[in-house]
């Protein structure tokens, strides 16, 4: 009875092509929206506390002038392209509560024939000082030789492979681990000196870009105060001795950087309901129709002695078998999207953003199959119900 029950509720939903495809595209489209929403809360969550644990700074110095938003800096997403003296980052070091100090430079790849590739982004370190690269580098590679880099992950380079950088070749040493963090996956790491000795380079030939780029600037200075020390109370007075310095606290940039993630949270979510509001009412409107229309059906099943039970649960099968069959196809669409342009929805969204691993994208999976057939299950059981409590004369009178 099983397998008879579940081959009506097959044919069924074959002979009826165009309603089939109508509601396994609005469950589609329910379940890709709920599913990339959590995709895509949970990848920015994570990937924002891990850039922040892997920046390790508690403060980030720029020029005032500046233009690009702090949190955007300090996540690496937009490079600071005004530089200033090197001097601040002694004066910085001798404020009270002050630990470390690491200066950084930001530069970007030119256009010109002479880079390997335009937009790439290049941090320059301090070997002697860093607190962000150093101590991956020591462990990973001991040290770097003197025209080395290191890759993020965001490029499918491999160590040894070789890179034009305003036209001197610059050789991968490694490879940092993903993050979702412009700063570090979509970056090229090498050397304060070396990072000079290529500007003043440049400007020697003609046909190299120039690098606006002098001897002792930097792009920012990282942070890391003393144990028991307030960051809060650190940039204030850095603010205060230095008019022509911003300072912004990584914990209070992640604060706001979390609170526009709720807000788009809150904005994906209604929408996930509405768009699932919609699929169970044309689900429930469509199954009602079918009812309608297979009266005489139903009538002779009861007729040659299949009971209330098994008609109910041809109804409901059928609702099943939509929903499986339209909440994967949703969840893959949604994966799909999310991997495929996930360098257009970092630079969208301007926010960390690394997929969650395997694991987690497959129980969310199941939880959104287990609610789509819930939710199947209610818009589906009045017509059910009316379908099972036919009478088989008048069911099949009526549909002569």
């Amino acid at each position: 009875m099983k397998m008879d029950l579940l081959y009506l509720a097959l044919q069924n939903i074959k002979k009826r092509k165009f309603r089939t495809i109508g509601v396994v595209i609005a469950i589609a489209i329910a379940s890709a929206t709920l599913f990339s929403s959590i995709i895509l809360m949970k990848s920015m969550s994570s990937s924002l506390e891990l850039g922040i644990a892997q920046l390790g700074a508690d403060i980030m110095v720029v020029p005032r002038s500046t233009e690009e938003p702090l949190s955007a800096i300090l996540l690496g997403s937009a490079p600071s392209k005004v530089y200033i003296s090197g001097k601040y980052v002694g004066r910085i070091a001798g404020i009270e509560g002050v630990e470390k100090v690491a200066p950084l430079v930001f530069l970007e790849t030119s256009e010109q024939k002479c880079c390997f590739k335009p937009g790439i982004f290049i941090i320059g370190f301090d070997p002697q000082s860093d607190f962000i690269v150093k101590p991956w580098v020591e462990k990973q590679l001991g040290s770097l030789n003197a025209f080395e880099t290191i890759a993020g992950s965001g490029y499918d380079w491999v160590p040894g492979f070789k890179v034009y950088l305003y036209g001197f070749p610059f050789t991968i040493a490694a490879k940092m681990p993903s993050t979702g963090v412009a700063y570090f996956d979509k970056g090229i790491f090498m050397p304060l000196d070396r990072l000079y000795w290529l500007a003043k380079r440049s400007r020697e030939y003609d046909d190299i870009a120039d690098i606006p780029l002098r001897p002792g600037q930097v792009s920012a200075i990282m942070i890391q105060v003393a144990p028991g020390a307030e960051a809060e109370r650190i940039a204030k007075a850095i603010e205060f001795y230095f008019p022509e310095l911003k300072a912004v606290v990584a914990q209070k940039a992640l604060g706001n950087v979390k609170r526009q993630m709720q807000m788009l949270l809150r904005s994906l979510f209604a929408l996930s309901a509405f768009t699932w509001l919609t699929a169970v009412i044309l689900v429930s409107v469509i199954l009602s129709m079918s009812v309608n229309e297979r009266r005489r059906e139903f009538g002779i099943l009861r007729a040659l002695g299949a009971t209330k039970r098994f008609i109910f649960g041809e109804v409901i099968a059928e609702a099943y078998i939509l929903a499986t069959l339209g909440s994967v196809l949703g969840m893959l669409a949604g994966y799909a999207f999310l991997t495929i342009f996930q360098d257009f929805v970092i630079g969208y969204l301007n926010m960390p953003y690394l997929i969650p691993n395997k694991f987690y994208v497959a129980l969310i999976s199941i939880v959104i199959i287990d609610v789509s057939l819930f939710l199947s299950t209610l818009a589906s059981f009045y017509p059910a119900y009316r379908s099972a409590e036919l009478e088989p004369y008048e069911a099949i009178r009526s549909g002569e």
